[in-house]
């Protein structure tokens, strides 16, 4: 059964037109969108279809498989493979000659000095590649420059889509914007945006939320805003709408602020303190800025009686081939004892084999790949993934491969896949969007609370908890910059800090 709309929602699902939504962390904004994917399908009258567009193949993954009844026809993606399917790929030889009319692939780990570069990199080995400046962005440079001065590029999408949703728009780039609000304004697709500033903790690789905010001005946009967090406990959500000016209208009075715990404690004692918070029955989440405090925060919380892991970034997921999906899918089978090659199947981005043949024969490269695995013989290994990729038509490199091996061989990187199912954790809050526990342990020397990129990834991290926030301060100089930004926003509201969280004092130096 379907969770009943809000009011905001339901508004939102009726609106027709340009549509830019803030939905704020724990708005349901996922739901919302869906619900009014489904409505918009069910009242186009045309043979038009949608593109639903996200940042990660698993974003994209949970619409699809939230909309399981919706035609094949209908685009559910990356942003980046919306650009290269529907049209570098297809047009890019309009513009710039039949030498591009060839298989094209990416490789984000090539890198280029500047747009003329990358075009010539497709023509010499068919890669599109990235640029050097992790601000700039060749595959969305590429593709406006192509719907610009392609006709038959224009035409085929303004025939084909009647609306374009775009999630998580806050972490789109300067050219992403350009790119989908031409689509916009001069194709007059209808444009659903949604997204939260607040939410934007990828700035330092373009990541552009002014761009996000430059819509909300347009006059060709119906603006509506989702403040109502249904996640988090209502001191978690009191907190974190106090951080940010824009939902500070959502603070409320309330009786019990002890869900938010400042634990003021040293750097010998932290560990037995913050224990001492918990609630050790529920599902139990540390966030760091860094990997290292991430793994040594995980080091120093377990003891005999309570573990907590530390989930690294796996190898393959720095991996940004077309093949990226298939490692991902065969570390999963590998991994996960639930996942079947049914699983691997539905992932497969273009089914180009008979059906009735694909599982048999995907079963059968997996067999054999898992006898190398129990030989722990990599080189062999390689081999037979390699030829499941050639099975499936998707192109290899050596130095993928190993990070594959190394994914499934290395039993720390398990955890990345089975996190779901691991009582306690400790991860970078990076790694955390999207992701809900029940109790959240952050560091107050991560945050500064004064610049923007510090709020946001506080914001984050924050409403990553349901029911607890565990602060840590340790009195270092860091710690008291983020006391003193965060008693002034306080301040700043005619409140005190007891009225959002309750300040525990284990050591009174740290205080100081």
């Amino acid at each position: 059964m379907k969770k009943p709309l809000s009011p905001v929602q339901e508004d939102i699902v009726n609106t027709s037109g340009n549509i830019i939504v803030k939905a704020s962390a724990g708005t349901g904004k996922t739901h919302t969108m869906v619900t009014k994917i489904e409505k918009d399908i069910a009242d186009n009258k045309s043979h038009k279809v949608i593109a639903a567009i996200t940042f990660t193949i698993k974003a994209a993954g949970e619409i699809r498989d939230r909309l399981p009844a919706i035609s094949e026809d209908h685009f559910i993606g990356t942003n980046n493979s919306f650009a290269i399917e529907e049209i570098i790929k297809p047009f890019m030889k309009d513009i710039y000659g039949q030498d591009y009319d060839k298989e094209m692939g990416t490789d984000y780990e090539v890198k280029v000095e500047d747009f003329d570069e990358g075009i010539d990199e497709i023509k010499e080995s068919g890669i599109i590649a990235s640029l050097k400046d992790n601000k700039e962005n060749f595959i969305f440079k590429l593709a406006l420059d192509i719907v610009k001065n392609s006709f038959a590029c224009r035409e085929f999408l303004k025939a084909k889509y009647f609306n374009i949703y775009v999630d998580e728009y806050q972490d789109c780039d300067k050219d992403m914007h350009a790119f989908f609000m031409y689509l916009c304004d001069e194709l007059e697709i209808n444009t659903f945006v949604v997204g939260d500033a607040k939410q934007s903790i990828y700035m330092w690789r373009g990541a552009y939320p002014k761009a996000f905010e430059s819509i909300w001005e347009k006059p060709n946009f119906e603006k509506k805003f989702m403040g109502e967090n249904f996640r988090s406990c209502e001191a978690i959500q009191n907190y974190s709408n106090m951080l940010c000016k824009e939902t500070r209208s959502f603070v409320r009075e309330i009786d019990d602020a002890s869900a938010i715990r400042l634990v003021c404690t040293n750097l010998r004692d932290w560990p037995i303190d913050i224990l001492n918070e918990l609630d050790l029955s529920k599902k139990t989440t540390v966030l760091r800025y860094s990997n290292d405090n991430a793994r040594v925060a995980a080091e120093l919380l377990s003891d005999d009686a309570n573990e907590f892991i530390y989930v690294p970034t796996p190898p393959i997921a720095s991996i940004t081939t077309n093949t990226a999906w298939l490692y991902t899918a065969i570390a999963s089978f590998f991994i996960i004892k639930t996942y079947s090659v049914y699983d691997i199947i539905q992932v497969i981005p273009d089914e180009a084999v008979g059906y009735k043949s694909l599982k048999k024969n995907i079963q059968a490269h997996l067999d054999k790949i898992s006898e190398t695995l129990d030989a722990k013989d990599e080189e062999n290994f390689m081999n037979k993934v390699k030829s499941l990729a050639d099975y499936l038509g998707y192109e290899t490199k050596d130095i993928h491969l190993k990070k594959l091996y190394k994914t499934i061989i290395d039993e720390n990187n398990h955890y990345y896949f089975l996190q779901d199912s691991i009582q306690n954790i400790s991860m970078t809050f990076h790694s955390s969007k999207g992701l809900e526990f029940d109790q959240v342990v952050l560091f107050a020397e991560d945050y500064n609370l004064y610049y923007p990129d510090s709020i946001y990834n506080h914001y984050v991290a924050a409403t990553r908890a349901k029911e607890r926030l565990i602060i840590v301060y340790l009195g270092e100089s860091k710690d008291q910059n983020f006391y003193r930004n965060l008693s002034n926003k306080i301040a700043d509201m005619n409140k005190k800090t007891e009225d959002f969280m309750k300040i525990i004092i284990k050591d009174k130096a740290s205080n100081e």
